[in-house]
């Protein structure tokens, strides 16, 4: 993949690097330990600051601290604030406090400034590098400033406006700006209604603005409405992608781990719930015994048990995923919630055993087979479908809710468990209702 000749002099190496896009130097940087001098050598600190940000985050750290004292102080001039935070984040006090130390007076500030507010917070994350510039502005003063006087890492894709008290007034798209008339006044321009986030709001506000106003960037506002930062939407995008890849981890009950974890790290911290449910099963494989009678009289049973245990294990899943998720953003489900996945446990159960009912009868009625009761075969799995996915999703809400009522992780209550449960009611909801239709 890579056409880098390494040997080359650090001309010829920049000119090879600079063919590929960050991200690819990135991987190629983490891949070969060796040459990292001679690509951050070639590359030049301005340059190679796009490519560190992209590191992962034990190559960050690593490297950073093969730096002599004037090195890291060159690449923290480089790197945007929030940058400079995601790493400082990384380090232990002592480290931290000499990261801090080697920035300039400005850019501690704004450390400080983020640090102050709560984690996960749109404050939290917010980027110091903006374009805000005075309402009574017209366009010619507010292009000039853009083009002659904004820092290099202010972000301009939007220009942000306010009043001669610093109060937030809306924004200007760079676009609208460019193709404004020279002599137009900006107050008559800007969209007042632009969307915003206080500092204080959760993360999840912003994203779901950008998302839902397609914006490049959200202002972030303080209790006086004055701005104090942006939020870019490719960050959005970044973090939103990490919140999914963490609640995925957290439904599969595998978040705990770290890549440099060992196998058996890794193995104990999934081991104990798996245990857990081989004991649950075989208690439900006893219970489940008593009914060997009717599974005697009518083996034709055991042909649809895996219809009726995947029918309920999938709505049973995406109803205590639902329910998880609602927990994340949300201190508590209430009725309305129970009720309405109740509900779709509901019609999806009626659909679901009619169809099922149906398809078991021209089955056992197309093929060939010494059955005489195939109506009633068939109405045992339709009435199974129906209740076992009725109560799969109603177990699906209230597993998690349980758990956290008793103290435990709600996200524990997934994966392993919650097949486990559905198995159980599942089955014992089949060969109960086959016991009393047939024998």
């Amino acid at each position: 993949m890579y056409k880098i000749n390494i040997n080359d002099s650090k001309q010829k190496i920049k000119q090879q690097l600079l063919k590929y896009h960050p991200s690819d130097i990135a991987q190629y940087f983490e891949e070969n330990e060796d040459h990292r001098d001679q690509i951050y050598q070639a590359m030049g600190v301005k340059t190679f600051k796009d490519v560190f940000v992209l590191l992962e985050e034990n190559i960050q750290v690593d490297y950073f601290n093969t730096l002599t004292k004037e090195q890291q102080k060159s690449l923290l001039m480089f790197l945007d604030t929030e940058d400079i935070k995601t790493l400082i984040d990384v380090y232990e006090l002592p480290k931290q406090l000499y990261i801090i130390s080697l920035l300039p007076m400005k850019t501690q500030k704004e450390i400080a400034q983020l640090v102050s507010y709560e984690v996960d917070s749109s404050g939290s994350l917010s980027s110091p590098h903006f374009v805000s510039l005075p309402v009574d502005y017209n366009i010619k003063q507010a292009t000039h400033y853009v083009t002659t006087e904004s820092a290099e890492k202010d972000e301009i894709d939007v220009i942000f406006f306010h009043d001669d008290q610093g109060v937030y007034q809306g924004a200007l798209t760079l676009q609208a700006l460019i193709i404004a008339r020279a002599n137009q006044s900006i107050i008559k321009l800007i969209n007042d209604q632009y969307p915003f986030v206080y500092t204080h709001d959760p993360i999840e506000s912003a994203i779901q603005k950008i998302r839902d106003y397609d914006i490049e960037m959200i202002p972030v506002l303080d209790d006086d409405h004055k701005q104090v930062g942006v939020i870019l939407s490719d960050d959005a995008l970044t973090i939103m992608d990490e919140m999914h890849i963490e609640t995925i981890s957290s439904l599969v009950k595998a978040q705990t781990t770290n890549d440099t974890d060992s196998p058996f790290k890794r193995s104990m911290n999934r081991l104990p719930w798996l245990l857990i449910c081989g004991v649950l099963n075989i208690l439900i494989v006893s219970g489940l015994s008593v009914f060997s009678g009717v599974l005697e009289a009518h083996v034709a049973l055991i042909l649809f048990q895996p219809m009726i245990l995947l029918m309920a294990g999938n709505i049973g899943t995406q109803s205590i995923s639902v329910t998880i998720l609602k927990l994340q953003k949300q201190p508590k489900v209430y009725k309305k919630d129970i009720f309405h996945e109740t509900g779709i446990g509901m019609i999806n159960g009626l659909i679901s055993g009619i169809f099922g009912s149906v398809i078991v009868y021209l089955f056992l009625t197309i093929l060939p087979n010494n059955y005489i009761d195939v109506r009633m075969i068939s109405l045992v799995i339709g009435v199974s479908i129906f209740i076992s996915m009725v109560l799969s999703a109603l177990f699906g809400v209230l597993t998690p809710l349980v758990l956290r009522l008793f103290g435990a992780d709600e996200k524990a209550a997934s994966g392993p468990l919650i097949t486990t449960i559905n198995d159980l009611f599942a089955l014992g909801t089949y060969f109960l209702i086959a016991t009393l239709i047939l024998l």
